[in-house]
């Protein structure tokens, strides 16, 4: 009979073999991957066309850096001549992205530095009317404008750096704080010695409109996005 250690050691032997040419060698599972390192998203929404960038720190936690953009000059024809639109459209945001549930849907809050604003232009061939009176003006520029810096908070769906993938869609809700909007507007009269009445006339008119543009201190903000993560 053969000494039992013989005996184990060609079992060993054996099932090495085996093990070894059939390739059947259980290989460890990969550990889940988190939602971390860099993504970039492109989107398009109130704020203009915009770019992200978006640093994840784990599954439920991440920030976001983007700019956004969008110009229009329109031009509107009226009785008293042609009124030239200068839209400027242009924030920088810095952004925090809590994931409660360390899934896609996430609360926000930060702020943009806003530098956003519109101008007016006019070409007058017929006298304007400021504050009930009708007036003859060789010239005529005004603007609106926001508060530099303007809070945010909101809710959105998506992760760019989120664990299922290289490609993401999302989507964001919320509101920036951008103020009250700052009017202003300058008139030159076709008569010099008018110049002290126009000046009146128009600061009365600006009031008016200042009183109205107030309720544009909430900006909505809506956004959609496709993202990328490296």
């Amino acid at each position: 009979m053969k000494h039992l250690g013989s005996i184990v050691t060609g079992a060993a032997i054996a099932i090495m073999s085996a093990t070894v040419c059939s390739g059947a060698a259980p290989m460890p599972a990969p550990a889940p991957e988190d939602a971390t390192g860099l993504g970039l998203t492109a989107k398009v929404g109130t704020l203009g066309v915009g770019g992200d960038l978006t640093v994840g720190v784990n599954d439920y936690l991440g920030f976001r850096f983007e700019i956004n953009g969008f110009g229009w000059r329109p031009e509107w024809k009226r009785d008293e001549g042609t009124i030239n639109g200068d839209l400027e459209w242009l924030t920088y945001g810095a952004l925090l992205d809590l994931y409660p549930a360390g899934g896609g849907f996430r609360i926000t809050g930060g702020g943009f530095l806003n530098k956003n604003k519109l101008k007016l232009t006019a070409d007058l061939n017929k006298p304007v009317e400021l504050d009930g009176n009708e007036y003859s003006l060789s010239d005529f520029s005004g603007q609106a404008t926001f508060d530099d810096l303007a809070p945010y908070v909101g809710i959105g769906y998506g992760n760019a750096v989120g664990s299922d993938g290289h490609w993401h869609f999302s989507c964001d809700f919320g509101v920036m704080f951008q103020g009250e909007p700052k009017i202003s507007a300058s008139a030159a009269a076709s008569d010099p010695a008018m110049q002290g009445v126009v000046d009146e006339a128009l600061n009365r008119e600006v009031a008016k409109v200042q009183h109205d543009a107030n309720v544009f201190k909430y900006y909505p903000v809506i956004a959609l996005g496709v993202s990328y993560k490296f």
